[in-house]
């Protein structure tokens, strides 16, 4: 069977050794083993005292290391977490970044694409009008070719109207010549315009490719603003952690320094009760003196000195009782107070987990509304460069188009003019003939 270790328990060995100490050998034992004994029963109560003194340090110092042990493990708890918290942060906008990456390569490609189809566009659409131009040229000469031919005619069927006849082939050489420089310049003309329209397609996708350049640009800024804010919040998050890590410490010293106050004020009681064991043997010597000179001068007077020391011996037992009740109950409430300090410190540093944990949170919410934001601006952006290049490529056909159809007016009102001034050269012919 084995004796729990407990406040009562040392409280009996304190008890015990105050009893030790203020032992009545002298009249129920031999005259001369009295000293032996009393000088015993003194170092047996000191060995008891010392004994109790050493198991009570020993009962603090594992309170205190159970304390900074339960401590130490929950820093290291709460520093694991900050690191899974960092490491998967860190991960994150790793992950985010390769994506913007990969989006912005995509973006790059789309429109160096979306470039190229417009220089094709724009290449062909001069083709296209070079090559009406050059059909409304071919169609003025073969107009030409057959005025030609039946200015010829004219000439063999109206031979005594040589001379006039060559002055009509002069005017209509003259006007044909006008023609063919008409249509010369109708297809310079379109030529101009389409040139001019393709170096405006061209500049128009070159802007767009400026501005992609500067949107690009833009959000690689703000990505390497996230990229610090994120380092930003990681060095709070650290620096909240030595805090709380200091914070830790100094309640461990406070506690320590409790610790020691307690001991001080516990070593000054055992010097109190010392002095008052000293004082109470001192008294009960004299007493004893006392009663030996009473005893000598009378039977009665010695019985009436016994009768007032054990009054005496049991007041001063009841006496040390007390004190001795008083420094548990002391001690208990220091126990007490310091669990409870205890309780509060724990409690302290679980909001304080709770706190950092809820910033973590909140970081990380703010890291993800941004990288949200970033792309919305870059979709915001692809659709603007989607946007733009669809009216520079509407725009190019457009003018394209325009060119065409002037080419295509100038050629027909050449070919126009040269059919009203043959019909008016037939009808002339007609008319002499």
């Amino acid at each position: 069977m084995t004796t729990r270790l407990d406040p009562k328990f040392t409280t009996l060995l304190t008890d015990t050794a105050a009893k030790l100490e203020t032992l009545e050998i002298w009249p129920r034992v031999l005259t001369d083993e009295v000293p032996v004994l009393q000088e015993k029963a003194v170092d047996l109560a000191r060995q008891l005292r010392e004994f109790a003194t050493t198991l009570v340090q020993a009962q603090e110092a594992k309170i205190s290391a159970d304390l900074a042990a339960k401590v130490a493990a929950l820093q290291a708890k709460e520093e694991e977490a900050a690191a899974r918290e960092a490491e998967k942060a860190r991960l994150l906008a790793e992950k985010e970044a390769a994506r913007i990456a990969k989006e912005e390569a995509a973006a790059a490609a789309a429109a160096e694409k979306a470039r190229l189809a417009a220089e094709r566009e724009a290449a062909k659409a001069q083709a296209a009008a070079e090559k009406e131009a050059e059909k409304a040229r071919i169609q003025a000469e073969k107009e030409a070719a057959k005025l030609a031919k039946e200015q010829a005619i004219a000439e063999l069927l109206a031979e005594r109207a040589l001379f006039q006849a060559a002055k009509e082939a002069e005017r209509i050489a003259k006007e044909q010549a006008a023609a063919e420089m008409a249509a010369e310049r109708a297809r310079r003309l379109a030529e101009m315009i389409a040139a001019k329209e393709q170096a405006a397609a061209e500049r128009e996708a070159e802007k767009a490719r400026i501005q992609e350049e500067k949107e690009a640009a833009r959000l690689a800024k703000e990505q390497a603003a996230a990229a610090a804010a994120e380092e930003k919040a990681r060095i709070a998050a650290e620096k909240q952690v030595a805090k709380e890590r200091a914070e830790a410490e100094k309640a461990a010293a406070k506690l320590a320094k409790e610790q020691a106050d307690a001991e001080k004020a516990a070593e000054r009681i055992r010097l109190l009760e010392e002095k008052e064991a000293a004082r109470l043997a001192k008294e009960q010597a004299d007493a004893a003196a006392a009663e030996e000179k009473a005893r000598l001068q009378a039977e009665k007077q010695a019985a009436k000195e016994a009768a007032a020391a054990e009054k005496a011996r049991l007041l001063a037992e009841r006496e040390a009782e007390r004190i001795a009740k008083q420094e548990a109950a002391e001690k208990a409430k220091a126990e007490r107070e310091a669990a409870r300090e205890a309780e509060r410190e724990q409690a302290r540093l679980e909001v304080e987990a709770l706190k950092a944990a809820t910033a973590a949170l909140k970081a990380k919410q703010a890291a993800e509304a941004e990288a949200t934001r970033l792309v919305e601006e870059e979709a915001r952006a692809k659709r603007e460069a989607a946007a733009a290049k669809i009216r520079a490529e509407q725009e190019a056909k457009e003018k394209v188009r325009r060119a065409a159809s002037l080419a295509a007016m100038a050629a027909e009102k050449a070919a126009l003019e040269a059919e009203r001034k043959r019909q008016l050269e037939g009808g002339g012919v007609r008319e002499e003939g």
